[in-house]
């Protein structure tokens, strides 16, 4: 499964330069794409009806969906449930339980460069590391500044569980000249397009997952 995700916006460098809140914006941007991901994508939403089939409660104790989107609806809702933290319903697409091998290809367009720059993993910079601390779900409050869920954020949907389910990483990066829409271009701003490449690190477990 490949997919994009993109923001636009001011990145600041992971650490004393970019406080959770700023994080959570970037996290924010992020949730509607991969609510759509979630809703127009036919083996995800499998996936989330088959979630709805491993309700743990008994039978007679479920409720009792008919529809496929009322099953889509329900998997959804138990998986948010089931990863609830800071205040949230939450839904990781890649998880340990699924074992995915998720691999990053990101463009990183900022104002400062003059010519292509490519880093490979282990060589990511501050800015990086934001967008990964963003891709991931909070585990606590105040990792998302405090901030609690807005309307249209129940339940919320993050790219990862934990950060450190990422396996590859290559970065691109060169001149941004403008965001769109903007007349001008501030020190931090960015475009980011983060190309996501999912596999299973085994090839018949993804079919069944995926296939």
């Amino acid at each position: 499964m490949q997919f994009r995700l993109l923001y636009e916006g001011e990145l600041l460098p992971s650490g004393n330069q970019c406080r959770p809140s700023e994080k959570h914006a970037i996290r924010r941007s992020f949730h509607p794409q991969l609510r759509r991901l979630w809703s127009a994508e036919k083996n995800l939403r499998e996936l989330a009806k088959r979630r709805c089939e491993e309700d743990p409660r008994p039978v007679n104790q479920r409720p009792n969906p008919i529809t496929d989107q009322e099953r889509f609806d329900f998997g959804i809702k138990a998986t948010g449930e089931r990863w609830s933290r800071a205040g949230f319903e939450l839904v990781p697409l890649v998880t340990d339980e699924m074992a995915l091998r998720c691999s990053l290809d990101v463009l990183l367009l900022r104002p400062e460069l003059g010519q292509k720059q490519i880093l490979q993993r282990g060589g990511t910079d501050g800015q990086i590391k934001t967008l990964f601390d963003a891709l991931r779900l909070p585990e606590s409050l105040d990792e998302t500044g405090r901030v609690v869920p807005q309307i249209g954020e129940t339940p919320f949907f993050c790219l990862l569980k934990d950060d450190r389910l990422i396996t590859e990483v290559r970065v691109t990066t060169d001149r941004l000249l403008l965001l769109p829409n903007q007349g001008n271009v501030k020190p931090n701003d960015c475009l980011a397009v983060i190309h996501v490449t999912l596999s299973h690190k085994n090839a018949r477990a993804f079919d069944n997952w995926f296939g």
